[in-house]
């Protein structure tokens, strides 16, 4: 009975929580969706302002990776970032974008099957029904910023640039030796959601072998300078709720270790929503370059 009453408070919050933030009535988007099976990724396309009055424009196309508990629909809630990015678009001060923002699910980032539906169906769909010019750019938070990770580093010739926000990812994993766990429990005492990250991890991968294939430290301490990255803005708030910094500030350092030049931006005084800073469109609209303009 206690379980059952604590979940449906749980739901009751998550339904309170869609109240206060619909989908805006700003913004102009698109529902769409790659497969019908198991693996299908829904996806919504936020156009920019003015996109349906001057048919020459064309524009970056901007994917947006949710974090959990979010889907599709996140970038356009009332209040949230594409508010914010289009009221900055109106006003200049950033180039026009238009945004895909795909999912797999509220927690299921974009990996597996997936990730080849993004990159085989979802993208090139997008790409011919819109006015896109040929430049994509990623962003990605919390659970997102994983997502934009494993594809990023998986197909390091895919986006021009990556914005990546409190992501969600842990240097661990169940297959590690005893003194590589302990390492990491006394380099990160009191890390919340470890256990969790190492049941998924098991959950989904059979092996080590498996897990390599997926897992971002492994990816960047193997691959390294041996593949072209593109430009890299890594950002996280020093007071993050669900105690990332010390994680990412770790992701800042093997990073640089292993040769992959980026961007570090510590947001000092900030929780886990990193996301409004707007340091952060404006670097992805400067290496958008003056084509981004809607010109």
């Amino acid at each position: 009975m206690k379980h059952a009453t604590i979940l449906a408070l749980a739901l009751a919050a998550l339904a309170l929580g869609a109240c206060r933030a619909p989908m805006s009535d700003k913004l102009v988007s698109d529902f769409g969706k790659s497969g019908d099976d198991h693996r299908t990724l829904g996806y919504r396309v936020y156009l920019p302002p003015d996109y349906s009055k001057d048919t020459t424009c064309t524009y970056p196309l901007l994917v947006w990776f949710h974090g959990g508990g979010e889907d599709e629909d996140g970038w356009g809630r009332v209040g949230k970032i594409g508010e914010i990015v289009q009221d900055r678009e109106l006003k200049g001060e950033l180039s026009k974008f238009i945004v895909l923002s795909p999912s797999a699910g509220k927690f299921t980032p974009i990996w597996f099957g997936y990730e080849k539906r993004l990159i085989e169906e979802t993208l090139p769909a997008v790409q011919k029904r819109y006015r896109t010019n040929g430049h994509v750019l990623a962003f990605g938070h919390s659970m997102g910023g994983l997502s934009l990770l494993m594809v990023l580093l998986r197909n390091p010739g895919l986006f021009e640039a990556a914005c990546v926000a409190s992501p969600f990812v842990y240097d661990t994993s169940p297959w590690e030796s005893k003194e590589r766990r302990a390492w990491f429990q006394s380099t990160f005492p009191g890390t919340r959601f470890e256990s969790e990250y190492r049941n998924n991890q098991r959950k989904y991968f059979d092996s080590a072998q498996d897990l390599a294939l997926w897992d971002p430290y492994t990816l960047i301490r193997e691959k390294g300078q041996a593949s072209k990255w593109p430009p890299v803005l890594l950002t996280c708030g020093d007071r993050d709720s669900l105690g990332l910094w010390p994680h990412t500030l770790h992701l800042h350092e093997v990073l640089q270790q292993a040769g992959i030049a980026h961007d570090w931006l510590p947001q000092l005084g900030v929780g886990h929503g990193t996301v409004e800073d707007p340091r952060l469109m404006d670097w992805l609209s400067e290496k958008a370059g003056q084509e981004g303009s809607g010109h």
